[in-house]
């Protein structure tokens, strides 16, 4: 994929000094090199530090809009980290190159020593690897009002809390009844997301490009049930029948909202746009697996 970068945005991890002094070293070298560069108000604290004329150039834009004001956003941190600035991808879908400064990294699959390579071969080139993701919509219906819409990159998580009893779910698909499940909880995953909770869940590896969403039950009270996988182009409805104490539902651990007998989650494919994952140019995605997970390992 060709891009025209003008303007990059940085986001950080929170309390991480290696990924502040990291994104400062960027900073300084895209300045040098004639660009605007962005910090989202989160990681502004790392501008106090800065002590030299030739910072004052940096931009600092509200975390909300930054997807809006620049070309391509550099976020080094977790996966956790990354998630937070894919979630930004509601209005507009630009381009996140992220630098691994956590432990796991999927999604933030360039290691911090390939940063200056990967930078230096986007801005002379103009030509970027980009890696197109499902996202799901979910919204949550309370007495017929929509009390939460959001989008999700990982996963949306419906859990019971520390001691309440085991509960019951009821998925429809396209409006017909699929099946009922009592279990700890449900994980409703997108193929990105097939390698986080829902693998730790007993869920299947599903290849990011894939077009497909994953019902994985957490614990099921039943040998049968087992991750159900469906195309993205359906609607999945989930019907909370048995609400024995508190319910939970996360998405993509980054936002949530207790949930109340009758309520309805609704989960659909997000029809917008796709997200754009900037890849590494030195490994593919079973050469993560291996890295990450062991993949094949004895």
């Amino acid at each position: 994929m060709k891009i025209k970068v003008q303007r990059l945005g940085i986001i950080i991890k929170h309390h991480h000094n290696e990924a502040a002094a990291l994104s400062l070293e960027l900073a300084d070298l895209l300045l040098n090199r004639g660009y605007q560069v962005y910090f989202c108000d989160e990681s502004a604290k790392v501008l106090r530090s800065l002590g030299s004329e030739r910072f004052r150039k940096l931009k600092v834009v509200k975390k909300s809009v930054l997807a809006r004001k620049v070309d391509l956003i550099v976020v080094l941190g977790g996966d956790g980290t990354y998630l937070s600035a894919a979630r930004l991808m509601k209005d507009v879908s630009i381009p996140i190159l992220g630098i691994n400064m956590g432990t796991l990294g999927f999604l933030t699959e360039v290691r911090k020593d390939e940063l200056h390579d990967v930078i230096h071969r986007i801005l002379n080139t103009g030509s970027i690897a980009i890696s197109e993701r499902v996202m799901l919509e979910v919204s949550v219906i309370r007495k017929g009002k929509t009390v939460l819409k959001d989008l999700v990159v990982n996963d949306a998580v419906v859990s019971k809390g520390a001691i309440a009893r085991i509960i019951g779910v009821k998925i429809n698909v396209n409006g017909e009844w699929a099946n009922t499940v009592r279990a700890d909880g449900m994980i409703i995953s997108t193929p990105t997301g097939s390698t986080a909770y829902s693998l730790a869940a007993g869920g299947p590896i599903v290849m990011p490009h894939l077009g497909c969403m994953l019902l994985t039950p957490i614990c099921p009270h039943g040998l049968t049930q087992r991750t159900l996988v469906l195309p993205d182009d359906v609607n999945v409805e989930l019907m909370l029948e048995s609400m024995p104490g508190h319910v939970y539902l996360t998405l993509d651990g980054q936002n949530g909202l207790d949930l109340k007998d009758g309520d309805l989650i609704r989960i659909s494919r997000f029809k917008k746009h796709k997200l754009k994952i900037v890849t590494s140019p030195n490994r593919d995605y079973f050469s993560l697996l291996r890295e990450k997970l062991n993949f094949g390992g004895k």
